[in-house]
């Protein structure tokens, strides 16, 4: 005996039916900000006046260290030395074993890294204060 046959069921397609409702949705809810935009403005502060320069520029926080280095060096070393910096950053891995060859003590870098983070520490904390 044959097995009586199923009819296909009916489905909702993915495309074109489910793709082109959100699609239609999502232009639909960016014609709405857009017009709620357009009515409605938005203001945080006062506008920006191009012809008044403000008292004191400070960068965020995390700019701090390098703000004072260039503040406190001559401008050739204020920005020649940020470069170096990063690229011992970058090659840091191939220093390491350079200097571990060379001095033979596995401490020197540690020793090298921890003074780095006390110069940058306080180089933030000199520029953060008044």
């Amino acid at each position: 005996m044959s097995e009586p046959q199923k009819e296909p069921e009916k489905g909702y397609r993915f495309f074109p039916d489910h793709v082109l409702t959100e699609i239609n949705i999502g232009f639909f809810i960016l014609y709405l900000c857009t017009i709620l935009a357009i009515v409605l403005p938005v203001e945080m502060t006062e506008k920006a006046n191009p012809l008044v320069t403000p008292e004191h520029i400070k960068p965020e926080w995390y700019f701090f260290p390098m703000y004072k280095w260039i503040k406190m060096t001559p401008e050739a070393v204020g920005l020649f030395f940020p470069m170096v910096v990063i690229a011992i950053f970058i090659f840091w891995p191939f220093v390491d074993q350079f200097i571990v060859k060379t001095t033979k003590s596995k401490i020197l870098p540690t020793i090298i890294g921890v003074i780095g983070m006390v110069i940058v520490t306080s180089l933030m904390i000199l520029e953060a204060m008044p």
